[in-house]
């Protein structure tokens, strides 16, 4: 009987073909350049000579990197972040084109072996859950996921003495290769495995992320939204269930005020519970929209306007108050939050409970969060100034204008992108992936002449300085996108009608 190995010892003996696997893609790149790169361009710079010479380096940098990712995960820690993944002065965080291009395809070579490998990836995963004892399959216990391989490839192509837009190419043309090299690599896993004795567990909750990138086919989802919050309230269940804080309730209000509506409470505890639930709902902001209920229970008594739209003044100051807690940057959270809990003791402490009182809480709020961009400007004020000594005194970045070094035969056949549609003012938030994380980011200023553009990471407080054509090109590859707030209230809506959908 064969022995039934471990999560370590799969992991051990995995590592052990990653080399091959490495290998085989540099391989395929090489043909390929090779044979599109003609002679006469090969005079100055020569990519598939440069990365001969370099492959040793190149797949021993990568499965160090896919060792020290897979040691990580099997002891519950965050793979450490290559040296390259911060820039340590702000010169080097000046991103023009060339270093997002690489983020592109670093990207794109992801999405690529997600769309392959799907059918084998899920079944990889339900084998090494069974090595993690975790039979209903709750989590992704796989160490050797798409972006590990690829993160690990691309820190093995950065150590390479090439240009950012040839280390960008090479991604792009490892994407393919990469694709079905690990796609084999996923099933004989599994082959493996199951000859091993190994027995899958049941795939019950983890679903694979369809892609939504560039290039790939989409899956459509029909998502279930009542147009107004009437339409959700009249689909409640009838009789409704009154349990004891329905008649309290009942009982306090019997007297001073019309008879207590239980459709109307029923779908206000089910909103505010789904509310609560929500994973984009900061815990920081839990309490206080909690706290919150009762004083929005009141409004929607004596305002039914409330359960007609999402608009309402009460629903825009608890979108107002999650998403500030949310993006408020690093240095200043604990103060954000005491100033929300503040404004909502004021706000419960009412009596009244009206819609002008939340509007009037919404603008408090925004007032504090304009604060908050003024104080973050004036921090990075020493380096706006810096910024504006710098420019015209150095040589350019390498951007678009500078690829010349790069044989056009590796360059993509693509068009340039569209312009970007965001109009971005100081303040303004977006998300955008940017050396290979994705990072929450505000404007704080901006040079549009001289095309500089700081951000602070809102996460960690480190300026970002970009080119409007790095920004551009994010954008264009669905890589950056607007960060505003949502609405809870609707997400809550959609959650309640689905749960009544499945009951019924």
């Amino acid at each position: 009987m064969s022995h039934r190995p471990t999560l370590p010892e799969f992991v051990d003996e995995e590592l052990l073909r990653a080399p091959l696997t490495f290998d085989q893609v540099v391989d395929a790149v090489l043909d390929e350049w090779r044979r599109t790169t003609p002679a006469a361009s090969r005079m100055s710079v020569d990519p598939a000579r440069v990365l001969a010479n370099h492959r040793n380096d190149l797949v021993n940098e990568a499965v160090r990197e896919l060792r020290a990712r897979a040691q990580a995960e099997l002891g519950g820690q965050v793979p450490a972040k290559p040296a390259t993944a911060a820039p340590a002065k702000l010169e080097l965080a000046l991103i023009g084109e060339d270093e997002v291009s690489v983020d592109v395809e670093v990207s794109r070579a992801v999405e690529r072996v997600k769309s392959s490998a799907e059918f084998e990836l899920r079944e990889l995963q339900t084998f090494t859950s069974a090595l993690a004892d975790d039979l209903n399959v709750s989590r992704d216990t796989n160490p050797f996921r798409p972006e590990a391989y690829v993160r690990s490839l691309w820190v093995g192509v950065s150590q390479l003495p090439m240009s950012q837009a040839l280390q960008a190419a090479f991604m792009r043309d490892a994407a393919l290769p990469l694709s079905r090299t690990l796609r084999q690599a996923y099933a004989a896993a599994c082959t493996r495995l199951e000859s091993q004795g190994v027995e899958p567990a049941v795939y019950r909750t983890i679903v694979m992320a369809a892609t939504s990138r560039v290039g790939f086919e989409t899956p459509s989802y029909t998502t279930l939204e009542p147009k107004q919050l009437t339409e959700l309230r009249h689909s409640m269940p009838m009789p409704l269930d009154e349990g004891p804080a329905l008649a309290a309730l009942a009982g306090k209000t019997a007297a001073a005020a019309p008879a207590v509506d239980p459709q109307l409470v029923e779908l206000m505890t089910r909103l505010f519970d789904a509310i609560q639930a929500n994973q984009r709902l900061p815990a920081a902001a839990m309490p206080l929209v909690l706290r919150l209920q009762p004083a929005a229970m009141r409004a929607a008594m004596r305002d039914p306007s409330m359960l007609e739209s999402y608009d309402h003044p009460v629903w825009r100051f608890l979108d107002q108050l999650g998403f500030m807690i949310a993006a408020a940057p690093a240095a200043d959270t604990e103060r954000c939050v005491a100033y929300c809990r503040q404004l909502v003791d004021h706000l419960v402490a009412e009596s009244s409970s009206s819609p002008a009182r939340f509007e009037w809480g919404t603008g408090r709020l925004v007032a504090f969060e304009k604060h908050l961009l003024e104080t973050g400007i004036a921090a990075a004020r020493p380096d706006i100034e810096r910024i504006r000594a710098e420019i015209g005194a150095k040589v350019q970045p390498i951007d678009v204008g500078t690829l010349d070094t790069v044989p056009a035969e590796l360059l993509p056949d693509l068009p340039p992108p569209a312009p970007a549609p965001l109009a971005l003012q100081p303040g303004d938030r977006l998300r955008a992936h940017l050396h290979g994380e994705w990072r929450r980011l505000q404007l704080l200023w901006c040079d549009p002449e001289a095309d500089h553009w700081l951000l602070r990471d809102i996460a960690t407080d480190q300026t970002w300085v970009l080119r409007q054509r790095a920004l551009d090109r994010l954008v264009a590859e669905r890589l950056a996108r607007p960060y505003r707030p949502r609405s809870l209230v609707r997400d809550a809506a959609n959650r309640v009608l689905q749960r009544l959908h499945v009951g019924a």
